[in-house]
């Protein structure tokens, strides 16, 4: 979170963190031919996206938000990767990388325009002193949250879908669940930064301005892919340009696992399950504004949010668990320092001591004992002849004394 926003745009949502989706895209006929470890990619994949989708849920950093987003989006496409649908996982990093550069790259404009603040509580009401910023932060919300025709909604309708059409229903059922998580999220930013009254500190809010070309040009910029890119490489669905680009690598993999991709029908099961997502996310996106944007009513961006109703309902028993550990990111930090910080802290104490005391101990005392036996018996060594004479009478001495008393014996 201490990284500048241009770092996280490139290197946290857009080149190292895909990495791993690329190898495993790329190392595709390996994976493909063991069916057991793609299962478990994607279940890996698909408790990624939904345990980093609940964690989102209640962050107040702008950039926190947004990290734990890309995790989940991250394990969306490890999901596609493990069910087989390997070019949606291409897709969708292609497609992510740009409205989650975008958003990023936005939550630098919003961090630069309130002096540094990130902390979205002391935010609202910036929609009408950074509008540049706010439309395209908003662009990037709806494409992020799977709503049509922009970038999102084509990849990860072909993620659902070929979860669901490879007989992958629990990885359907999870991310349907998760795609509406993404759409709460994400307008709940978008409300607590953008809407209703402003809680900015009154210092601060004087001299809140729109950031200057240099960083909303960029913005402009990635709006366009994330409204376009969709319709330009990925329609008609599951047979667009990427499809016909990518076809080459992965038709191998297809053919030998036999799941054959059917075609799109979108009077068929494509069309329904395109239907019903985008139903979720707009319900979501609705609730979300009504808990943390507008009055809707009245459309006014000025009116009062409603953080009373949100406090009583995180209040709620049944609730209260689910938002203490989501705040808390289920206890993973936690969790973390007990086993490698004091427990492994202990271990490593307990294994240094040994080091200490008993490895280096032996070692250090074989040469002290081995020293101090040196440093002895170099005073035998005198140089006079003398001392040599008596030695030499005193061995044979003891030699014949030795004898006789064996020969008594």
């Amino acid at each position: 979170m201490e990284g500048p926003t241009p770092v996280s745009a490139l290197i946290h949502a857009a080149t190292m963190v895909n990495a791993g989706v690329y190898l495993v895209a790329r190392c595709n006929p390996i994976f493909g031919a063991v069916p057991e470890v793609m299962v478990i990619v994607a279940a890996i994949g698909i408790f990624t996206a939904i345990l980093a989708a609940s964690i989102a849920f209640t962050q107040t950093d702008i950039k926190r938000v947004l990290a734990y987003s890309t995790l989940s989006q991250l394990g969306y496409m490890f999901a596609s990767l493990g069910v087989g649908a390997w070019t949606a996982a291409i897709f969708h990093l292609m497609s992510h990388g740009f409205f989650k550069g975008l958003l990023f790259l936005g939550s630098g404009s919003v961090i630069h325009a309130v002096d540094g603040e990130q902390d979205m509580r002391k935010m609202g009401g910036l929609a009408r002193k950074i509008p540049t910023t706010y439309k395209t932060m908003l662009i990037g919300s709806v494409a992020i949250s799977g709503v049509p025709p922009l970038a999102g909604f084509f990849s990860k309708d072909e993620i659902l879908g070929g979860a669901l059409k490879n007989g992958f229903l629990w990885v359907w059922a999870i991310g349907f669940v998760v795609a509406g998580m993404t759409a709460f999220y994400m307008f709940r930013l978008m409300g607590m930064t953008f809407w209703g009254p402003s809680h900015v500190d009154p210092e601060k809010e004087k001299h809140i301005h729109e950031s200057p070309s240099t960083m909303t040009r960029p913005l402009v910029l990635l709006a366009i892919p994330a409204v376009f890119l969709g319709l330009v490489i990925g329609f008609p669905p599951e047979a667009g340009l990427l499809h016909t680009w990518l076809e080459p690598v992965f038709s191998a993999t297809i053919a030998a696992s036999g799941h054959a991709e059917a075609a799109y029908t979108f009077l068929g099961i494509d069309g329904v399950l395109a239907i019903v997502t985008t139903a979720l996310v707009a319900s979501a996106i609705v609730l979300a504004w009504r808990l943390f944007g507008v009055d809707m009513p009245s459309l006014d961006l000025r009116s009062q949010p409603r953080p009373d109703r949100v406090r009583q309902l995180s209040a709620r028993p049944a609730l209260a668990f689910l938002y203490r550990g989501s705040s808390n990111k289920w206890w993973f930090d936690d969790l973390n320092n007990l086993l490698f910080v004091v427990w492994g802290g202990k271990l490593a104490n307990a294994v240094f001591w040994f080091d200490r005391t008993v490895v280096d101990g032996t070692v250090n005392g074989i040469g002290t004992v081995t020293t101090g036996a040196g440093m002895r018996l170099r005073r035998v060594q005198t140089g006079r002849v003398q001392n040599y004479a008596l030695g030499i009478a005193i061995g044979l001495i003891a030699m014949v004394v030795g004898y006789y008393l064996i020969a008594v014996r």
